[in-house]
């Protein structure tokens, strides 16, 4: 017993340093409570350096991991891989973005809500960040549900933080359906557990042959609470009136950050426990996927708003990620991880001008970007916005055409390697809907161009350079791939 235990302490001792990076992000998020506490008459704007300045270590401490770490390591319950390590710099880039977001709208968010908030978003950011970090890695189900959990709630507090009545009632949808995805994933993995008496994705691999319709409704039921982080079909319903009634930094944090910790799990889930191999599983990956696709981008078509555009843009975008899953080789996690990088750094880029639109105009009606293009200091931004439209779409020579082309190479490889024409018929689907998808995403460039009125938007300078790097990173990715695989 007492070689058990010194076995099972030695074990805790050498795997911490591979476990620095999420500790280091609860002792920043225990400090960053401590000081809104405690020194309240300082500049709370420098509580975003202080993040961001971790937040880089973080990346330099993961970059190094990543290079070091050539096999795969079991931790416990954490799956510790270079793929996990990369994704997790994503996470931290993410909120690097939220936290400019932040620091350019800190004055204009505090005149307009009730609370100023650098403590509260800092706090709430980081405790989604390393709930996304913890699912990366997670290897079961109790360590899974609860990294779900830690995205979650704060993200439903972030909702409502504007305190207005729309926000408020957002949140409590969003809270709503967000507690029955919860309940159906605890379900689907109580039935799964109570057939194969093992809560680590390994030992459910043993019955990934099982035709039987409790372990297929298990399985099913619990991609369901990671297919709502998504947006996608059938748990989609939240994503249009959260996107237009939270704060727009949290809008763009809910639209990248949820879906890399998610993917991230639902690929493990489906390659370790040999899921993707069960023909029922992957049947309800193809009819979620194709229906998310032509659900998001036909609804699309017919918003107003910016906001519930890019609202529907993020379901059909669910749906090119749910068929990537379909593949279990090495091309499709270099097409995951690409298209997630890509994704987030455009949707970065669209919120990023559709929260300066709303300054300004006070409205993200896309009526009123008419002739904004050609205002003085477009120069900047305009362009940079349009590549982020244009690789949203997935055209080239933008990173969006490289992400999806690998998404449908690795479609066109399942054809190849089974023989199944259905893989050819959502292959021909996904090219359908990116048709779809440029009858919406190319109002943008047309009310912007649309007339030489030269209307005006004053777009903060450093926020207009910051963009234009963005858009410049999606035409070098496109360039040289390997800069992100």
């Amino acid at each position: 017993m007492e070689q058990d235990l010194s076995s099972k302490l030695s074990n805790i001792v050498e795997s911490l340093p591979f476990l620095v990076s999420e500790l280091g992000i609860a002792v920043l998020l225990i400090a960053i409570i401590l000081i809104d506490l405690i020194f309240k008459q300082i500049n709370k704007k420098h509580l975003y350096i202080l993040v961001g300045l971790g937040l880089l270590v973080d990346i330099l401490y993961l970059t190094f991991l990543a290079e070091a770490t050539v096999s795969k390591l079991m931790l416990f319950t954490l799956i510790q891989d270079s793929w996990s390590i990369k994704l997790r710099i994503l996470c931290d880039v993410c909120t690097i973005l939220l936290l400019i977001h932040l620091y350019f709208n800190s004055s204009e968010r505090t005149s307009k809500t009730k609370l100023s908030g650098e403590g509260e978003w800092m706090t709430m950011a980081l405790g989604i960040l390393l709930g996304a970090h913890v699912l990366t890695m997670a290897n079961d189900f109790i360590v899974a549900i609860l990294a779900l959990e830690l995205m979650s709630l704060p993200s439903y507090l972030l909702t409502a933080f504007k305190g207005d009545k729309k926000g408020v009632e957002a949140s409590i949808k969003y809270f709503l359906f967000g507690a029955v995805a919860t309940a159906i994933t605890i379900y689907g993995m109580s039935l799964l557990y109570g057939l194969t008496s093992t809560i680590d994705l390994q030992g459910i691999a043993s019955y990934s042959k099982s035709f039987s319709p409790l372990y297929i409704t298990g399985a099913i039921l619990v991609m369901m609470g990671f297919v709502f982080k998504l947006g996608g079909f059938p748990m989609h319903i939240w994503v249009p009136d959260v996107y237009q009634s939270a704060p727009i930094e949290a809008v763009a944090f809910f639209s990248t950050l949820p879906k890399v910790g998610a993917t991230v799990f639902l690929y493990r889930f489906l390659v370790e426990a040999q899921l993707i191999d069960n023909p029922y599983i992957s049947n309800f990956l193809l009819a979620t996927g194709v229906l998310s696709m032509f659900i998001g981008n036909l609804a699309a078509i017919f918003q107003k708003g910016l906001r519930r555009l890019m609202g529907y843009s993020t379901i059909a975008s669910a749906g090119l990620i749910i068929i990537a899953l379909l593949n279990k080789e090495e091309i499709a996690a270099n097409a995951l991880f690409y298209f997630l990088w890509v994704y987030v750094i455009a949707n970065y880029v669209m919120f990023y001008f559709i929260g300066e639109v709303e300054k300004e105009k006070g409205t993200d009606n896309l009526q009123e970007l008419e002739g904004l293009g050609w205002s003085n200091n477009a120069v900047l931004w305009g362009p940079a916005t349009i590549l982020a439209v244009v690789s949203l779409i997935g055209l080239p020579p933008l990173a969006g055409f490289t992400a999806k082309l690998l998404i449908f190479t690795s479609l066109w490889e399942l054809y190849n390697t089974n023989s199944d024409i259905v893989y050819v018929v959502v292959l021909f689907l996904g090219l359908l809907n990116t048709a779809i998808s440029l009858v919406y995403y190319l109002k943008i460039p047309f009310f912007l161009y649309r007339r030489n009125t030269k209307g005006q938007i004053n777009i903060n300078i450093a926020l207009s350079r910051f963009i234009v790097i963005l858009g410049v990173f999606l035409v070098l990715t496109f360039l040289v791939p390997s800069l992100i695989i």
